[in-house]
């Protein structure tokens, strides 16, 4: 359980709803690539058809090629639900609130996109959101306010915070589903294993620190670039291609910190002993020791993977995060396919977003582990240790409603 309010605590004289979604995709020439993201939020726009459901969601950011209106994401959404969901090219306008007055019962709305107004991405706290012109002027329309965006509770933005001091907020069912399973990644005393990866250094160490030093893990497998990183920490020299791929993605990571990090806890961290590299366009294993720095390194190896393979399964929980290396490319997919194919069989498994969601899928195993989270940033700091404004700002208001 969550120990958030929920669907289930909605009362059934709270008829309008205000239901936050997070429908971001992918869009190239005006169409969405992929819709998983809609069709998760169906239980609970299902859950609330029969109330008034006015929707708040985002595309992207401002600056980007894909930061567009919701005209498209409406007709998607309506074919998904089947019932039209009526899109309005604007949030907070006069002729919005007169819509709004006049909604029915069963009648679906999408707003358009949140981040079109100019306040919407401050960094301001709860609160202060709950001041600016798109809250006050929304506010008096709604009996609840749904927030089912996990994807981005990391966020403290006016759309997904500002409402929570103002309205009796709950959390819909993606929110509901990912914070439970996440939390079961979390659980100390249940035998845990993460598996981390992936282009990003600084996320897995965040991700590596929290379960490490509070003794949730009890061992990580580390591939990609994150693995090179600490493999070239500890002296190995892995050619200067590799070099710079390490630097590029490392952020404002510290040497220092990671290496202590590793020292602390070598004992439960295991890295790859061989690699797939592309020498020339095809792919060559090699081990760490016969390593000459020369080519990329795309993948881990043969013996790596056997060996990670074999002791996955000896855990009752693994959490994966990450990639084991370039597996949009058929010559270095193995190593991501053959590790999810060794987590699908662990009793209870959570492949974190992005790229991981999307290697689960692209393989054909997304059935066969328990949890695909589908969000990315709100992931990793949940995961990381971390409080999520969203999260911290319901349960500071429902504590309060609850006890007056």
């Amino acid at each position: 359980m969550t120990g958030l309010p929920t669907l289930d605590d909605i009362e059934s004289k709270q008829r309008s709803v205000l239901l936050r979604l997070d429908l971001n995709a992918p869009i190239v020439n005006s169409t969405i690539l992929d819709t998983t993201r809609f069709e998760s939020h169906l239980p609970t726009i299902r859950e609330l058809e029969d109330r008034e459901i006015v929707i708040l969601a985002h595309q992207s950011r401002p600056g980007r090629r894909d930061f567009t209106t919701l005209e498209e994401h409406a007709r998607v959404l309506s074919k998904l639900v089947g019932r039209e969901v009526e899109y309005i090219d604007e949030i907070f306008s006069k002729r919005v609130l007169e819509r709004i007055k006049n909604i029915k019962a069963g009648e679906i709305i999408l707003l358009e996109n949140v981040r079109f107004y100019s306040e919407e991405q401050l960094d301001r706290t709860a609160e202060e959101h709950a001041n600016c012109l798109m809250v006050k002027r929304l506010k008096d329309c709604f009996d609840v306010f749904v927030n089912d965006a996990f994807s981005a509770f990391h966020r403290s933005h006016a759309s997904l915070v500002g409402f929570i001091p103002l309205l009796p907020t709950y959390i819909g069912r993606v929110a509901e589903r990912e914070i439970n399973a996440l939390s079961k990644g979390l659980k100390k005393g249940d035998k845990i294993a993460f598996v981390l990866g992936g282009a990003k250094i600084k996320d897995p160490i965040r991700v590596m620190k929290n379960v490490l030093e509070n003794g949730i893990a009890e061992r990580v497998f580390l591939t990609g670039v994150v693995a090179n990183y600490f493999l070239q920490l500890l002296g190995k020299d892995l050619g200067e291609e590799n070099k710079k791929i390490i630097e590029d993605n490392k952020e404002n990571v510290k040497d220092e910190d990671a290496k202590k990090l590793f020292e602390k806890h070598k004992d439960k961290i295991l890295l790859p002993m061989d690699f797939g590299i592309e020498l020339g366009g095809v792919r060559e294993d090699v081990s760490l020791e016969g390593f000459k720095g020369k080519g990329i390194i795309k993948d881990i190896g043969v013996e790596t993977m056997n060996e990670f393979s074999k002791l996955i399964p000896e855990f009752d929980t693994v959490v994966v995060n990450g990639t084991a290396g370039v597996y949009e490319d058929s010559k270095f997919s193995i190593g991501t396919y053959e590790i999810l194919k060794a987590v699908s069989k662990v009793k209870f498994s959570i492949v974190g977003g992005g790229h991981s969601a999307s290697a689960v899928n692209m393989f054909g195993l997304g059935d066969k582990v328990k949890h695909v989270s589908i969000a990315g940033g709100a992931c990793v700091r949940f995961l990381s240790g971390e409080k999520l404004p969203v999260i911290e700002k319901i349960k500071e208001y429902w504590g309060r409603s609850k006890s007056s």
